[in-house]
């Protein structure tokens, strides 16, 4: 009897422990699984500063999550190269796509990479009419019709009740396109004596818009105010400075770079706008994460189509100026 007893307790201490190491081993198949997981993120300039802060917060997410995130894009700024890259990684199966959708054909390409089984969050710019998974990005609307609000107040705080406006743009990235809309609705309903009456090209590069810049001024010698519409702001500053022109435009920018808060100490640029970048990719990674992983899953309706995860998040706007430029300056101004 004794015999049968301890034989059963034997019996009962090897199932459990067969038990205990299958579920270890499920665990760690699992661990393994989500560590593998590569998250990429596309942009269509890799070199900018504009993706330093997306970047780190999206590098944040990953490491807190476990899994791999990878960076890339073209050298210089080309949405067709953009999307060119996304087809081709996809091939190599990655966990989800973190892009911006700065150009309108980039819908089809996540329509084609979404098809391949490939997930996709949008950032900074969205594509509505495709299928990404969720947008994580400030209203550009609003951005513009805020730029719109903050020129006129500069203007008038030099004692001017009307004035003349430049900007400075990309002219293809639809999320400025619509920027710009906002910004000109502010001052047909707002302020009609304050008028947009040059807009120039900078190609997202900053050199290019310090050139731009001089030429606008030059052909445009009554402009009292410059909006730069992207992150491309320390190109005014440079042409400001070389025309000796700091303090009689006023300028208000875009983005957050110690170029452009360098440009806001010296006085060649009155403000520039601050949308909570790092959240940007820090939320992105996030959400596409738990979009992979199934950790939504359970959302009520999901298995009809309710949307598992929030369609928009934005991250936030404010100015900065020169009362708090020095909090966000990362090294000196030379």
């Amino acid at each position: 009897m004794k015999l049968l007893l301890n034989l059963k307790v034997v019996v009962a201490a090897v199932a459990i422990a067969v038990g205990l190491f299958g579920a270890s081993q499920e665990m760690l198949a699992k661990d393994k699984k989500v560590s593998d997981q590569r998250y990429v993120m596309v942009v269509p300039i890799s070199g900018h500063p504009f993706w330093v802060n997306i970047r780190n917060g999206a590098q944040d997410a990953a490491d807190q999550l476990g899994v791999k995130f990878e960076f890339t894009g073209p050298v210089e700024f080309d949405n067709i190269a953009q999307q060119n890259q996304i087809e081709q990684i996809a091939l190599t199966e990655p966990a989800a796509f973190l892009t911006g959708a700065f150009d309108p054909s980039m819908t089809e390409t996540i329509k084609k990479v979404t098809a391949m089984g490939v997930p996709v969050a949008t950032f900074d710019s969205d594509a509505p009419d495709s299928p990404r998974i969720t947008f994580v990005g400030p209203d550009h609307y609003n951005v513009g019709f805020l730029y719109g609000k903050k020129i006129v107040e500069l203007i008038k705080g030099q004692g001017k009740d009307k004035g003349e406006i430049g900007l400075l743009t990309a002219i293809d990235q639809t999320n400025l396109q619509v920027r710009i809309k906002g910004l000109k609705d502010y001052l047909a309903a707002n302020a009609p004596a304050f008028k947009v009456v040059a807009i120039e090209d900078n190609k997202g590069d900053d050199q290019l818009t310090a050139e731009r810049t001089k030429s606008m001024l030059i052909g445009n010698p009554n402009i009292d105010g410059i909006v730069v519409i992207n992150g491309t702001g320390s190109g005014v500053a440079t042409a400001m400075t070389e025309l000796d022109r700091k303090g009689q435009v006023m300028v208000v920018t875009s983005d957050v770079f110690d170029p452009i808060i360098c440009g806001i100490k010296s006085g060649a640029i009155q403000t520039t706008s601050s949308v909570n970048t790092y959240l940007e990719g820090y939320l992105t990674l996030k959400l596409a994460f738990d979009y992979v992983n199934g950790n939504l899953d359970k959302v009520p309706g999901a298995a009809v189509g309710v949307s598992k995860l929030p369609p928009k998040i934005d991250p936030g706007l404010s100015f900065i100026d020169i009362s708090n430029a020095d909090t966000f300056l990362i090294k000196k101004c030379g």
